[in-house]
């Protein structure tokens, strides 16, 4: 018999139960034994010794798991952080170059790499000493935590929406990658009685025409449990494929809610209506034309910009020398010639506005071009240029458009408000008209007189 297996009933059992109780002969006792260095006892404290072990080595796994776990949930939670920063910043999230070696890997990873110094725990846990198979870095990974920002954000705009009734807003345009993007917004009141509009989502469309354009909006609101019964209004640009009054996208959900009424941008038409009616004008319309072709001509060449600005601040030095300017944080800035565009609501009216204030800068760099210009080519242009543009025909209808305009900016900033009420907008429409016809009827003197001022001056 060795140590530890005397009298343990392994080899030939125990059959005298009768026996059990036998005092002093009891084989169990026997078993046990007096001596502290039994077999028995000292098997049963190898028994506890290697139950203890094994808690030990339990405790010793739990702390490493949780460990793990808190540096896998630091590091995801920056990765996070750092989408956050970049969708809201609304930049670029990965680079032309994302290997190990490049100089810039792209907004996002350069992001963590330029703050995870200021914490040595963070620096622990991304990027180089990061587990090659768990950076929380990769496009994958980006795409899912911008998916999971979308889909809260798009969950609190429907408890914003709750059962009320709301407006859609939809407009689609071409991507960098050609990839035609429609991009929808709700607009409704929330239940404070606020009014809301809310970017809610942006969906790749294959063709634009009404019908496509319907089912992709129509499965975006399905998708969120947003009843169509519910729109009371839709909101699109002039397009025939959504504007048609018989095929076009309005058309079409006018079929199924006859009470969402479709409403062409009051601030976007007026904006069309002020570059139809001018194009109608021949000398309106050769007057912007002409305008055009000087922002072309100052603002193509970095060279001219920089005259331009030179010019500008010597002249208000000067002005600033004689107490013919005032001076403060905000006056006097340096501004650009405004190219004017067709849907840029108040564009033509900026336009004009700059062209007032930087005229005389304007005439000294082209003075400059026509005398010291490189190319014979540059030296003509620049003197035909400055020769409409000191006419008396083009300083006439330059003062005349900035008045004119002047009073349908009023207007096209007011339709621009995010709450308007009808009666309101009926107003300053009926305002508008009354001062334009008021100009047209008395406005001539005065508006010759300006002329002749400036002229003189």
């Amino acid at each position: 018999m060795d140590r530890f297996g005397s009298m343990a009933f392994t080899t030939s059992g125990f059959r005298s139960w009768k026996k059990v109780n036998d005092g002093k002969n009891c084989a169990f006792l026997n078993h046990i034994g007096k001596d502290p260095n039994s077999s028995h006892k000292v098997a049963m404290q190898c028994y506890h010794d290697l139950g203890n072990s094994l808690q030990h080595l339990d405790k010793i796994i739990e702390k490493q798991n949780s460990e793990q776990v808190a540096k896998n949930r630091l590091q995801l939670q920056v990765s996070i952080d750092a989408a956050k920063w970049c969708a809201f910043q609304a930049v670029a999230f990965r680079g032309h170059d994302e290997s190990l070696d490049s100089n810039n890997r792209g907004n996002f990873i350069e992001l963590i790499k330029h703050v995870s110094p200021y914490n040595e725990k963070v620096a622990a846990v991304v990027l180089d000493n990061a587990p090659r198979n768990v950076s929380y870095t990769s496009p994958k990974i980006q795409k899912e935590i911008l998916s999971i920002w979308s889909s809260k954000i798009q969950k609190h705009i429907r408890e914003e929406i709750s059962d009320s009734k709301f407006s859609i807003l939809v407009d689609e345009a071409q991507d960098r990658s050609k990839r035609e993007q429609m991009a929808i917004v709700l607009r409704f009141v929330d239940k404070q009685g606020y009014i809301r509009e809310r970017f809610f989502d942006s969906v790749h469309v294959h063709e634009t025409n009404s019908l496509t354009l319907k089912k992709e909006i129509c499965d975006v609101l399905s998708r969120h449990n947003l009843s169509m019964q519910n729109i009371r209004g839709q909101g699109y640009d002039g397009a025939s494929n959504m504007r048609g009054e018989w095929n076009g996208l309005q058309a079409l959900f006018v079929q199924e809610c006859p009470y969402a009424y479709y409403i062409h941008c009051f601030a976007h038409r007026l904006q069309l209506t002020l570059v139809e009616t001018s194009q109608e004008v021949i000398p309106m319309e050769q007057f912007f034309t002409n305008l055009s072709l000087l922002i072309n001509l100052v603002s193509s060449s970095c060279k001219r910009v920089d005259q331009l600005r030179v010019a500008r601040a010597a002249r208000i030095a000067e002005l600033i020398a004689i107490d013919e300017l005032e001076t403060g944080r905000g006056q006097n800035q340096m501004g650009t010639l405004k190219r004017p565009g067709t849907t840029r609501w108040g564009s033509h009216f900026s336009s004009i506005c700059s062209l007032f204030t930087e005229y005389e800068d304007i005439c000294s760099v082209l003075i400059d071009v026509i005398n010291y210009g490189n190319t014979s080519t540059q030296r003509s242009e620049a003197d035909r240029v400055y020769d409409f543009m000191t006419s008396f025909d083009f300083v006439l209808i330059m003062h005349m458009m900035r008045d004119i305009l002047g009073f349908a900016q009023v207007l096209s900033q007011a339709l621009q408000c995010k709450s308007q009420d009808i009666l309101n907008a009926l107003k300053l429409v009926s305002v508008t008209k009354d001062r334009l016809q008021s100009y047209r009827d008395n406005g001539w003197n005065e508006l010759f007189t300006n002329v002749k001022t400036f002229c003189d001056a």
